[in-house]
């Protein structure tokens, strides 16, 4: 993980929806193309650091999570 970490969710959706609007309005196709998988990882990345906010909120509250050493977030049966 990476970048996802240094902004919120709401920052790379933007991002993917400015690389869309190029897209839509390129008139190369292959350009197009890349402009459109340059979206689709900004839209990862959203993913990515939502997953990253929703654990940290967890934590923050309590709430127990961990992340397992796979890099599968497990949630901690309480006691």
């Amino acid at each position: 993980m990476g970048a996802e970490r240094m902004h919120p969710p709401r920052y790379w959706r933007m991002r993917a929806e400015e690389f869309r609007t190029k897209a839509d309005n390129c008139e190369y196709p292959e350009t197009r193309d890349v402009l459109r998988k340059v979206a689709e990882n900004y839209d990862e990345l959203a993913r990515r650091a939502a997953r990253i906010c929703t654990v940290g909120s967890l934590d923050e509250r309590g709430g127990g999570a961990r992340q397992h050493q796979a890099g599968l977030i497990v949630q901690d049966k309480p006691a």
